[in-house]
């Protein structure tokens, strides 16, 4: 019985979600980091540091950018799918780790 990992990491057509979990993963990582630089620039007392935190907020939303762009070129983001559509997607993934067999 192959465990998600093995699942997500294997080859063939497994492999191409790898990527895009991956992807998906850094996303939602800089979008998190950036909000965190964000407070802290706002909480700043000097502005040495808030100018810290601002550039740390724009080299986080820079690598958002830079994944978002290579998700969209690689098909593993959709956003101009109609909402049924998504979530028919998003159910025939999670079909593939919540059988029995998987």
């Amino acid at each position: 019985m192959p465990s998600l990992i093995d699942t997500l990491t294997g080859t063939g057509d497994t492999a191409k979600m790898s990527g895009a979990v991956i992807a998906s993963d850094l996303i939602l990582g800089a979008k998190v980091a950036s909000g965190a630089y964000l407070a802290a620039a706002l909480e700043a007392s000097t502005p040495e540091v808030k100018s810290l935190f601002m550039n740390n907020v724009t080299m986080n939303v820079q690598t958002h950018q830079t994944l978002v762009e290579l998700s969209l070129k690689k098909g593993w983001l959709k956003p101009y799918q109609t909402p049924v559509e998504q979530l028919r997607e998003a159910f025939s993934y999670s079909q593939k780790f919540t059988r029995p067999d998987a």
